[in-house]
């Protein structure tokens, strides 16, 4: 295994603990009890209703991209889920006016473009052992 798959696996599976653990924790407290909280954070300044269905799907993203992403299975998939629910929870924090959370945020953000910019590069994604076919990138040296 040469230097930068090595890099990109670790990226890719620290990225993927992150939102697994992430997600398991919002579980283990209690899913209603996190909407809960969402729903008071953002009171006066977003509606319920947009605020409690997005807070629901947060804890399902989060372990469903988390697992795709720590597992290399779907990789593409599973980094499409996680920026998706970034997007809105950057522009809930810019709501709020909470800057070192979007600055945060978009640390995320940056660690999710480099992971699915160089998706085909993924050196050894579950999906492609289990359909059989040769990983792309980092063959060539540069």
């Amino acid at each position: 295994m040469k230097n930068r798959e090595i890099a990109y696996t670790l990226l890719r599976a620290t990225f993927g603990v992150v939102f697994v653990t992430t997600g398991s924790a919002k579980f283990l407290g209690g899913v209603g009890a996190f909407v809960g909280g969402m729903n008071q954070r953002f009171a006066g300044k977003l509606p319920a209703a947009m605020v409690m269905p997005f807070a629901y799907a947060i804890p399902f993203c989060e372990v469903t991209a988390g697992a795709l992403i720590l597992l290399g299975l779907f990789t593409r998939v599973g980094l499409t889920i996680s920026g998706l629910p970034l997007i809105g929870l950057t522009f809930g924090m810019i709501v709020l006016g909470d800057a070192a959370t979007v600055a945060h945020n978009l640390q995320y953000v940056l660690i999710n473009f480099v992971l699915l910019w160089f998706v085909d590069l993924n050196p050894y994604p579950v999906d492609a052992l289990i359909l059989h076919k040769t990983p792309a990138g980092f063959t060539s040296s540069l």
